[in-house]
């Protein structure tokens, strides 16, 4: 039987792998955002760091201010381990998608041969990959609004120890 390379329902069947890879991609780009903000953050809190241990800031309650440097450094470290796992899992994921479409294809070009088990196989795999991204993602993102509510504490109290000793901002 010949085999044709160009049918319709080959090139049908290698669509659904190319709308994985750009779903996944699009996630890989985003993510990569994420880690960039979450670096970006480190580098501002360890310079602030820094300058509050060396005597180099004129703020207030250097020594809580250190605590909460700390402390806020602690939350991005748990946010850019789930980042990285994400992002492990997401590119995994895309070599599955790839991989789906080199099976369907070479699926084709045997013929005779199924392994129709194989591109399915990778298919159910990138899925899960990208499922188990998601998760470790939707994670990561309740860390950062857990992160934040603390933030928002820490300078409310910073705010009402101000006012009780009288050196706070006049509105």
């Amino acid at each position: 039987m010949p085999i044709d390379i160009n049918s319709y329902e080959t090139l049908s069947a290698m669509v659904a792998p190319a709308i994985f890879l750009t779903a996944n991609g699009s996630l890989i780009i985003s993510t990569s955002n994420r880690m960039s903000r979450v670096v970006d953050r480190i580098r501002v809190l360890n310079d602030l760091g820094d300058k509050l241990c060396r005597g180099g800031s004129d703020l207030d309650f250097p020594r809580d201010r250190m605590d909460h440097v700390q402390d806020q450094l602690r939350h991005l470290l748990v946010r850019s381990d789930r980042i990285r796992l994400a992002l492990t899992l997401l590119y995994l994921a895309f070599g599955a998608f790839v991989c789906t479409s080199l099976a369907l294809a070479v699926d084709v070009i045997l013929g005779s041969i199924s392994i129709a088990a194989v591109p399915t196989g990778f298919a159910v795999l990138g899925v899960s990959l990208m499922l188990a991204a998601c998760v470790n993602l939707v994670r990561e993102a309740r860390e950062a609004l857990k992160s934040n509510r603390l933030e928002i504490h820490f300078y409310r109290d910073l705010h009402q120890r101000r006012m009780t000793e009288g050196s706070g901002c006049q509105f």
